[in-house]
């Protein structure tokens, strides 16, 4: 149980407040400690935020260095490729393609093959009048005026188109027909006739699209037109056979019996192994099915269980005495692509699609898109599109920039922290660091044509007064020169970076040594942040070792405080109570 201190109650002395003051005393050198210790935590945290900025160095330079892997990591061989006609042809690189320029006619451009379905579905006197405009076809009344006389047809429900032929026939002045998928209505010479009034019931002319020829004076639709709604079900239109499966490309359909013509173009265009697009030519009244892919080859269109393919004469099936079903396709109902015919550098090039890859062109590394065919100028002249591939100084040159802004910030972060005063100062491994930076950013480089980061445009700044000498401890480019010296001599450029670019200082370019200094640095195992972080670490502990055992013995004292004071008052009310009772 612990000690039950009573402050004074006997000696009416403040012992409490004595106690608190004594301890404080104690208290202080775990204060000193504590403060220690923060001292350290501080140091260790402005540490890894210098570290922080020579890793951002690091990852600067091996951005430049990892060339050495070659293909995208190389951007140094990292090309670009431009086009004076973009209208007619626009390119791709990858860095395997020379530097060179390439003139180039597109004479012809490639076409897709088409399928076009046989199947005639245009309107007819047979066709069901509220069938038409996918079931909106409304019947009731319209009106037809012949010479200003109002005559009333009505369209009763199931009427067929021959049923309404015969009731416009049976008006006078008047000769309507079906002809090859339009409805036509002709007056009779000399008769004036009009379709249709504000009161009219049925939409019969605008369902039909009759439009009046004002020379004529006769009625006809705009175009021919299809009796199947793509709303209709398959199966509807002809018959249970199409239920099943059928092939276009490489890819298998299902029909069921709600299959719509609708839902099936949907799926056929969702389906990248069709290799198709196709859509409803509702003036036509056919299914077209165009290639995805340019030349000269057949769609794969193959019948299966369903007859759909028949049906729309896409193909032609036939069943052997054994119950085996083959289809072939039908003649005439695919036209093939075309090839592409352009000229490059004098060369006639034929290739199958309008994307010419280098397998096609014998260009290694260089694929062409072409868009449009080379016009002739006034004098019948082609004017060829020149296309230029050239070294990517853009992004060289963009990661140059990044390392030359890491470096600066490493440098300054370096110098602002190891300043007089300041938390890391008296760090003499990292001034080290910051001056082998510097003395290798600037040094000259052996056996090479260009000696310094100074020749392509990399210098030093200069200071700007006496006192203020910061910026000279600064990289700064010459965008200019550096793009200037990477065209004249780009080999030397990369030699005076890289060096031979094995990892070796000594026989590196400039990045080569600032990476070879910087990894050294951050090394896990034996770096200089590695080996400092954990010194700092072990200081930490070693002071909280000392704090634990410096308050255990200030709390021991405070213990034994209260212990001694509460003897003394214990003995003072003792005296007390014997003094009093020689009083009575």
């Amino acid at each position: 149980m612990g000690q039950i201190s009573f402050s004074g109650l006997a000696s009416g002395m403040d012992t409490s407040s004595w106690i608190e003051a004594l301890v404080s005393i104690k208290q202080q050198s775990v204060t000193n400690l504590q403060t220690k210790q923060t001292k350290v935590q501080v140091s260790k945290s402005v540490l890894d935020t210098v570290k922080s900025s020579v890793s951002s160095l690091r990852t600067s330079v091996e951005k430049l260095t990892d060339a050495k892997f070659g293909g995208s990591f190389d951007l140094f061989a990292k090309n670009t490729v431009t086009t004076s006609n973009k209208n007619v042809v626009t390119a791709s690189v990858t860095s395997d393609a020379a530097r060179q320029s390439l003139d180039i006619v597109v004479n012809k451009l490639a076409t897709s093959t088409t399928a076009t379905s046989s199947f005639n579905s245009k309107i007819n006197e047979d066709t069901v009048f509220n069938k038409l405009s996918s079931g909106n076809a409304k019947e009731g009344n319209f009106s037809v005026f012949v010479d200003g006389k109002k005559n009333t047809v009505k369209i009763d429900e199931g009427d067929n188109l021959g049923n309404i032929l015969e009731k416009l026939n049976q008006i006078e002045g008047v000769n309507a027909s079906v002809e090859n998928g339009k409805f036509v209505i002709n007056a009779e010479e000399g008769k004036d006739i009009v379709i249709g009034s504000s009161s009219d019931e049925a939409n019969f002319a605008s369902v039909l699209g009759l439009i009046k020829d004002e020379e004529s004076g006769n009625y006809s639709s705009f175009s021919s037109i299809s009796a199947i709604s793509t709303s209709d079900k398959l199966a509807d239109i002809f018959g249970d056979d199409v239920k099943g499966t059928f092939t276009i490309g490489n890819q298998e359909f299902i029909v069921d019996e709600n299959t719509t013509l609708k839902s099936l173009i949907g799926n056929i265009n969702s389906k990248t192994d069709a290799g198709v697009n196709a859509y409803w030519d509702a003036s036509a009244g056919q299914l077209v099915l165009k290639s995805k892919a340019e030349g000269a080859f057949n769609i794969n269109i193959e019948a299966g269980t369903s007859n759909l393919t028949d049906a729309l004469g896409f193909t032609a099936s036939e069943v052997d005495g054994e119950g085996q079903k083959t289809s072939s396709l039908v003649s005439g109902t695919q036209i093939l692509g075309d090839y592409a015919r352009l000229n490059i550098n004098g060369t006639d090039i034929i290739s199958s699609s309008n994307t010419v890859t280098s397998d096609i062109s014998g260009i290694e590394g260089l694929t062409l898109t072409l868009h449009s065919v080379t016009k002739e100028n006034d004098e019948g002249y082609k004017e060829p599109a020149t296309v230029s591939v050239s070294q990517d100084s853009d992004t060289l040159l963009s990661a140059v920039k990044s390392f030359i802004s890491s470096y600066n910030n490493a440098i300054e972060t370096i110098d602002k922290n190891t300043a007089s005063g300041e938390t890391l100062y008296g760090e003499t491994s990292l001034t080290s660091l910051r001056n082998n930076l510097r003395r290798s950013a600037t040094a000259a480089v052996e056996n090479t044509d260009l000696k310094v980061l100074a020749n392509i445009g990399i210098s030093t700044g200069e200071a700007t007064n006496s006192t203020d000498t910061s910026g000279v401890n600064k990289l700064q480019i010459n965008e200019e020169k550096f793009k200037k010296a990477l065209a004249e001599n780009p080999d030397a450029v990369k030699q005076l970076l890289l060096g031979d670019n094995k990892g070796l200082a000594e026989s590196g370019g400039v990045l080569n040594k600032l990476e070879k200094i910087t990894e050294d640095a951050l090394s896990a195992s034996d770096g200089y942040f590695a080996m400092k972080s954990k010194s700092y670490d072990s200081q930490v502990n070693s002071i909280k070792t000392s704090i634990d055992a410096a308050q255990r013995k200030v709390d021991s004292y405070k213990t034994r405080l209260q212990k001694q004071f509460n003897n003394m008052e214990q003995i003072i009310a003792s005296i007390q109570q014997s003094y009093s009772q020689l009083s009575i």
